[in-house]
């Protein structure tokens, strides 16, 4: 890989798209643009150790980098098929002692996976008939896989292999979310469930040693489609955006929400107590927002929210998130007057956001961010974004190569917000397989202090989480 510097404020940005990016099939250019290139599926799980590096991992990194995405382990059809609902693959790098151990990828056990697979169902609650793979992380001391619309999280042991599907010990009522968001001041999950057919949208609290809390039902009889989470000091973020449960428009689709131009968009603040009575609802702009990168409370009692904006999703393309470039805003919103202003913070065409996860909820200075472009399925460089100065670093991982979501790891000890590594999987199209770089967040656009070499490709896919052996 070779790095390309660039630091650019939103203004100076260029509108073509970089020649790295050009690695998935356009829209159109197949019948299912999320079933070629390197989204197409891997039918196998993999074990490797002992893996190749080039640089040097810093020793304080022990433990593994983990990530999801949909890899459709049977036939579907290519017509009807969404890339959201794939076959749950996790992926998995364990570092130690500068050492990149091991690299797995397992899929988890849904019914039809551990039928394609010859293995035995897992116990656990529910039927197990969903695939789980948008999301892996830590919550009440267990790796969890996680899924939009309602289903169960599945427990993953330390190799990746699926244990149990989870309701966090009785705890949850009905299903989880594929977002929920960590406060680092109480220790406490805040997430925002929603599922097909249930007219309320409901915010669930999950403390810090895994017991769930509904907190409250917020009626939503037009069944939006809302997969991230927002909070404050005081408050939960509600996105009720226009995507809608319609099965009745494509029927027999895989994923039966869509773009709906009669519902009004809206944002609104919850009280962290979930008192519906508090509840602020304000006009939001005509978009879809997948990701919120973070929030927090102003020092004038607005609420300032960061989010990831595409124009429209689900509508002419109903395979995948692929209709407009989705730029990077903040949302000031005032209590006061009820009243939203955006205002553009970059418009590179990122996606899946990341930053220091010990601001949660906090005013807070850098995100990072990978490159999506909205007129291809396509994937690209990193980008480091100052949302205080406007400025943004790239870093091109050079032709060919295409970076998955980032995730920051501050180092042992450090003060300052950037103080830390970027992690990312990385796919190579030369070598038809995937590597796994580690940049320097204070030197992003210089290059990457290790990059280790897996043996397979990593399919593009959603979200994960770097889990130290010692948290």
């Amino acid at each position: 890989m070779n790095a390309r510097i660039a630091s650019l404020t939103p203004e100076e940005v260029g509108r073509s798209e970089p020649t790295s990016a050009q690695l998935a099939p356009s829209h159109g250019a197949d019948d299912n643009a999320y079933l070629g290139g390197n989204f197409a599926p891997m039918t196998s799980e993999t074990t490797a150790f002992n893996l190749k590096v080039h640089g040097h991992v810093p020793d304080e990194l022990e433990g593994r980098l983990m990530r999801i995405g949909p890899s459709p382990i049977s036939p579907v059809d290519r017509t009807l098929y969404h890339w959201f609902t794939g076959t749950g693959l996790v992926h998995g790098l364990r570092l130690r002692s500068g050492r990149a151990e091991w690299y797995r990828s397992r899929f988890t056990l849904s019914v039809d996976a551990a039928t394609a697979l010859g293995k035995p169902p897992i116990p656990g609650p529910g039927d197990g008939q969903t695939s789980v793979n948008t999301n892996v992380t830590l919550i009440g001391g267990r790796v969890l896989a996680i899924v939009e619309a309602g289903q169960l999280p599945i427990e993953l042991d330390y190799n990746l292999e699926s244990v149990a599907r989870s309701d966090f010990g009785g705890t949850l009522e009905g299903g989880f979310t594929a977002h929920p968001k960590r406060d680092p001041l109480t220790g406490e999950f805040v997430a925002m469930t929603y599922a097909p057919g249930r007219p309320t949208l409901r915010y669930v609290a999950v403390d810090a040693v895994g017991r769930a809390e509904t907190r409250a039902n917020i009626p939503a009889p037009h069944m939006p489609m809302v997969h991230d989470v927002g909070f404050t000091r005081n408050f939960v973020i509600v996105l009720d955006l226009p995507v809608t449960l319609q099965p009745e428009r494509v029927p027999g689709h895989s994923f039966p929400y869509f773009w709906n131009d009669q519902q009004a968009p809206r944002i609104g603040l919850l009280p962290r107590s979930g008192d519906l009575g508090g509840l602020i609802w304000f006009e939001a702009p005509s978009c879809y927002v997948f990701h919120i990168v973070n929030a927090y409370e102003a020092e004038g009692g607005e609420v300032v929210v960061d989010i990831v904006r595409h124009p429209r999703t689900h509508d002419h393309d109903q395979q995948g998130p692929n209709e407009g470039t989705p730029v990077l805003v903040r949302w000031t919103l005032d209590r006061v007057r009820g009243h939203l202003t955006e205002r553009l913070l970059d418009d590179h065409g990122g996606e899946f956001p990341r930053f220091d996860d010990r601001l949660g909820g906090q005013n807070y200075r850098y995100a990072y961010t990978a490159h999506w472009w909205g007129d291809k399925v396509s994937s690209g460089p990193l980008y480091k974004h100052d949302v205080r100065s406007g400025r943004t670093q790239v870093h091109d991982f050079g032709p060919g190569h295409a970076s998955l979501e980032p995730v920051f790891v501050p180092r042992s000890g450090a003060a300052d917000e950037d103080d830390g590594y970027v992690m990312a999987y990385v796919f190579d199209a030369k070598r038809n397989a995937s590597d796994v770089a580690i940049l320097s967040a204070q030197d992003f656009a210089g290059p990457p202090l290790a990059v280790v070499e897996l043996p397979v490709r990593v399919p593009f896919g959603f979200h994960g989480d770097w889990v130290p052996d010692q948290p």
